[in-house]
């Protein structure tokens, strides 16, 4: 009898050092919420939004396009390694900005070289690493939108069918595995196998967030986010975004807590003061934090290059104000493996 408690005990204990499977883990912070920040693509760029924040940020963001080719992403390891360097996960808010994709052009597999180099890149990068796939989807502003700000559909390729299509395409072919159970994946769904001869994928720490705009823009019924979501078994955060300008609380709680979602942990993708000093807005948003418990991420925007509204060093009353509440042990400053 004791020797099959001490069994017992002993692989009870080594599942809870093994790492979760891949695709099965969000990689949040079991307490506190992890802090992140957004600005430049250097490899000083963690480190200088580290002084401006008053805290080390536990992951860094990067905005990259969705690029035709495998060739195209090899840029991509720099900006892992500046990550790795500084003690950082690194976050890849992925858009077709540039590229010309649909929707329904991805769902066909037509992105696939994209999403295959990406696989094998983050497999190599043996860290957990976020990608915010074609965020704010219900942006009209956004090229994959199906909806103008007009609140005119773009057509059928950009559907938020077609959308959802895409999502789950991009999911299954990055979290990877045998080649022919992510086939049999897709053939259910309805779209094309894999276009690739390899037989098995590798298995990356990758975590999907899905953030879309809390009531859309335009925010019309047909682009209130229910429309875009995926399922819950292709995505592992759920967030949105939220600036200065726009202090409707209740619009994000309604959002934080609709059924479709509410399990899931919670990011701001982007956060932070545009155009005037809000100190106002800094105390809301923290406020806000503190009362919802699924938060387990922020990233404050400074813009992918840093322009002159978004930046911290901009806004020196807001900055004060954000430091004072990053020194809360609440907020991690590095995640497990780096501390």
């Amino acid at each position: 009898m004791r020797s099959s408690l001490r069994a017992f005990l002993v692989l009870a204990l080594l599942a809870l050092t093994l790492p979760a499977a891949a695709g099965a883990a969000s990689f949040a912070p079991s307490r506190g919420v992890f802090n992140s920040g957004i600005g430049g693509y250097g490899p000083g760029a963690v480190d200088a939004f580290a002084r401006q924040a008053g805290k080390h940020p536990a992951v860094f963001q990067s905005f990259v396009d969705w690029r035709a080719g495998s060739a195209d992403v090899h840029w991509l390891d720099g900006l892992l390694a500046n990550s790795d360097r500084a003690r950082a996960r690194a976050m890849l808010s992925v858009s077709t900005r540039t590229t010309g994709l649909t929707p329904a052009r991805i769902a066909r597999g037509d992105g696939d070289h994209f999403l295959l180099a990406l696989n094998q890149l983050l497999t190599a990068h043996r860290h957990p690493t976020y990608v915010r796939l074609l965020s704010e989807m219900n942006n009209g502003n956004n090229p994959y939108s199906a909806y103008d700000l007009g609140g005119r559909s773009r057509g059928p390729a950009y559907s938020t069918r077609q959308f959802r299509r895409a999502w789950r395409r991009a999911v299954l072919v990055v979290r990877g595995g045998r080649v022919d159970r992510i086939d049999a994946k897709l053939s259910r769904l309805g779209m094309p196998r894999v276009r690739t001869a390899d037989t098995q994928l590798g298995r990356p720490q990758v975590a999907f967030m899905w953030v879309p705009l809390s009531y859309g823009n335009p925010e019309i019924p047909r682009n209130h986010p229910r429309h875009w979501w995926p399922g819950s078994r292709y995505v592992d955060w759920v967030g949105t975004t939220w600036y200065s300008p726009y202090l409707a609380v209740r619009a994000i709680d309604r959002f934080y807590r609709y059924r479709l979602w509410r399990r899931k942990p919670f990011a701001f993708g982007e956060y932070g003061v545009w155009g005037p000093e809000s100190t106002r807005f800094i105390r809301l948003f923290f406020r806000f934090v503190r009362n919802h418990r699924r938060v387990k991420l922020i990233s404050y925007y400074q813009s992918a290059l840093l322009k002159r509204e978004f930046r911290l060093s901009s806004h020196p009353r807001s900055r004060y104000v954000l430091r004072r509440a990053l020194q809360s042990g609440r907020y991690l400053g590095y995640a497990p493996e780096y501390r």
